[in-house]
């Protein structure tokens, strides 16, 4: 009973010794809390998860870390340059066992993992000497598999020689994320590629503004070096220069300061410039020359000091302990101020500029007010972030990007500006070519007048010549001008003359003259060239139709009148001024024939003796009225020309057009009740002959209310309409 007790104790005293020698080893792997990964979002190690263990290189061996003696707490800050190891446990509880794992800022790193899989070493990597991007690695982060639902061991080495002093002591020691290896590769990609893409389009831009100031001059040198140098700011920052492996040298020592003062004064000089401060508000344009020669002495110190990069007190934190300013003698955030003073005073002046009348202003105005919305993000930053880290400096960096949106904004404006300026030049231009060839008239004129040059003609001159006149018009134009800009109308107009005016050349004619939207030539050949350029125009205007409905417009119709007659073609004007041009009662008649298209909604009508001209046969026609138009005492005969509808429609006109040119005979007859009942049968066989439905309610109208047979003549006077 006495053995049994003392060897009860023996073994009590031991388990009690073992348990102390694991309490109070180095290794204490139960004072390790496990970090638990339970969202796919990337997340930040707490440091009360880590344990550090300065003092061996990247080359240890797995089982030395084992054993060594770990840390609650870095001690010594020269880690970050002599390097140090991290360790900490993660239990993955998300449905991937693929897991991304970054060390932030870190310049030189390795990892060991040990789970069920058993212990792996990841390769050591080093900046400017490895590939950054690889299957396993990207960026800062590494490619770690850890099984589900279970603990793995990390060890991870992290060295940074602190040129950017700042990065290094706000999160160079233990901010350790982790999270999904697809979303952190993509996020990674998207991030690089998004750089890119602003270095493409800042450089494009740039370059196009400077091939503008080539040929232009003006403002538009400043705003291309603003773009080139933006451009190549984010070209070489730490995140591209680790992917490019760029010298960091561009982009965390004094030559950083170089290219932010660099693009601080090409802004200065485009707002100069801009807002005319030399004529203006030369007080004030003394001061932003001040502040150029400010950001000048600033890059010839910063640039002369870069050369010593890198710097003793950046190697030797024991004797120079990091920071939170970062590099150079004047920090970047007291850089800001002048630019910041400059910037408010370019508010000041836009504005006062805008109250005086200047509308270009007001839009400078609201570009140079939108960067200062940077300053409640940034206080708001540093409050819920507690101080300068990288939280803030994501933020700030994000709100400044307002400088660049708002200083697009200048550009629009100075692009329209100097389009507005071309156009006007461009006017003054025409002006004075048309001072010059007021005396131009088409060569068919001169032809007609027996004339072999422009010089020949003059004042008077004249001659008589049966003609044939096209007058076509856009219906609705005035409602349809309405919904477009002053811009689009002018397009919109050029674009339907160029395709109308080759068609009258091609067949012979010549326009006369453009009365806005509308067109009248002539024909001195025969009137079947003034007929068929009629229908050809109706035919382009068809697949003219098509490509406006592809783009969203609305169809437009056009009316044509033909006319044939005897007219006096000449010059009209005075000696310094004169026009050819046509006099005839003929060119009227054209004119009413296009409006008489309106009321028989019916696209091609012509006049009997255009008709009369024409070889029987060659165009399908039918006789739609009588009409005495305005100005005239003789009714005339008005035609419908069925080629002018789509092929369709003519074949189903001509279909009716026995029982329609009957029921016209019908109706001159004051035979209503019969021409009602040949019309009807048109209508409803063509549902879109408009020509048939107005006959069918005349003579509805007629027999509901009477007529006085010796009175009635069949004629429809216009003059009453």
């Amino acid at each position: 009973m006495k053995y049994s007790l003392n060897y009860f104790r023996f073994v009590t005293y031991l388990l009690l010794l073992f348990v102390i020698i694991i309490l109070f080893s180095g290794k204490n792997i139960f004072a390790l809390e496990p970090f638990l990964l339970d969202t796919e979002t990337l997340e930040t190690i707490p440091p009360n998860n880590l344990q550090f263990l300065e003092g061996l290189d990247h080359d240890v061996p797995f089982d030395v870390l084992e054993n060594a003696e770990w840390t609650k707490k870095l001690v010594y800050d020269q880690s970050m340059v002599d390097g140090y190891w991290v360790k900490f446990i993660v239990r993955n509880n998300i449905n991937s066992n693929i897991i991304g794992l970054n060390h932030n800022w870190n310049m030189e790193k390795k990892l060991y993992t040990k789970n069920s899989l058993g212990i792996k070493e990841y390769s050591y990597w080093k900046h400017k000497e490895h590939i950054f991007i690889g299957q396993e690695r990207i960026g800062a982060h590494y490619r770690i598999i850890m099984p589900q639902n279970e603990d793995t061991l990390i060890y991870d080495y992290f060295r940074s020689i602190p040129f950017d002093r700042y990065m290094a002591k706000v999160n160079g020691l233990d901010r350790m994320t982790i999270g999904l290896w697809d979303d952190i590769r993509l996020r990674e990609l998207v991030r690089f590629s998004s750089n890119i893409g602003f270095i493409a389009v800042s450089l494009s831009f740039g370059i196009y503004y400077f091939f503008i100031y080539i040929v232009s001059k003006g403002n538009y040198l400043w705003l291309s070096l603003s773009l080139i140098q933006a451009a190549a700011i984010v070209f070489f920052t730490q995140s591209n220069g680790m992917y490019m492996g760029f010298s960091r040298w561009l982009a965390v020592s004094e030559m950083s300061f170089v290219f932010k003062s660099l693009l601080f004064i090409f802004l200065i000089r485009f707002f100069e410039q801009a807002l005319n401060l030399k004529e203006k508000f030369p007080r004030i344009n003394k001061l932003f020359l001040l502040g150029i020669s400010f950001y000048l002495l600033i890059i010839i110190l910063n640039f002369f000091t870069s050369l010593n990069y890198p710097h003793e007190e950046q190697l030797n934190l024991i004797k120079f302990p990091p920071d939170n300013l970062g590099p150079g003698m004047i920090k970047f955030h007291y850089m800001i101020i002048p630019f910041g003073v400059l910037l408010i005073l370019s508010i000041v002046t836009s504005f006062l500029s805008w109250r005086k009348g200047d509308s270009s202003a007001g839009f400078l105005c609201l570009s140079f007010i939108l960067p200062f919305l940077t300053l409640p993000l940034a206080l708001a930053a540093y409050i819920i972030f507690d101080g300068f880290n990288w939280k803030f400096s994501l933020v700030v960096s994000t709100s400044a990007g307002l400088l660049f949106l708002s200083m697009f904004v200048t550009f629009g404006f100075a692009v329209a500006q100097s389009m507005n300026d071309l156009k006007k030049l461009a006017l003054e231009q025409q002006v004075r070519l048309t001072e010059a060839y007021q005396r131009f008239v088409p060569k068919q004129l001169l032809r007609n007048l027996n004339k072999k040059s422009i010089l020949d003609v003059q004042l008077g001159d004249q001659v008589q010549k049966e003609m044939s006149i096209v007058f076509s018009d856009i219906r609705s134009f005035t409602s349809l001008s309405e919904k477009m800009s002053p811009e689009k109308n002018f397009e919109f107009i050029n674009t339907y003359l160029s395709k109308m005016g080759p068609i009258v050349r091609n067949n012979h004619g010549y326009i006369d003259k453009y009365i806005g939207d509308s067109i009248m030539a002539l024909f001195d050949r025969s009137a079947e060239d003034a007929v068929r350029t009629s229908v050809n125009m109706l035919d382009s205007l068809r697949e003219y139709n098509k490509e406006r409905i592809a783009e969203g417009d609305d169809i437009i119709q056009i009316g044509i009148g033909v006319n044939t007659g005897e007219m006096m073609l000449g010059t009209l004007g005075e000696s310094d001024r004169m026009e050819g041009s046509v006099i005839s009662d003929a060119v009227n008649l054209a004119a009413r024939l296009e409006s008489l298209t309106k009321l028989y909604k019916t696209p091609l009508l012509l006049s009997e003796t255009t008709l009369l001209k024409l070889e029987k046969n060659l165009f399908k026609t039918r006789l739609i009225d009588k009409v005495a138009v305005k100005g005239k005492e003789i009714p005339v005969m008005v035609h419908e020309v069925l080629n002018g509808e789509v092929e369709e429609l003519m074949d189903q006109k001509i279909s009716t057009l026995t029982n329609f040119n009957k029921g016209i005979e019908l109706y001159q007859n004051q035979q209503f009740d019969n021409a009602l009942v040949l019309f009807t049968k048109c209508f409803k066989k063509v549902p879109k002959d408009n020509v048939a439905k107005l006959y069918v309610e005349r003579c509805q109208k007629i027999i509901a209310t009477g007529w006085d047979t010796d009175k009635w003549d069949g004629i429809n006077y216009m003059d009453n309409k």
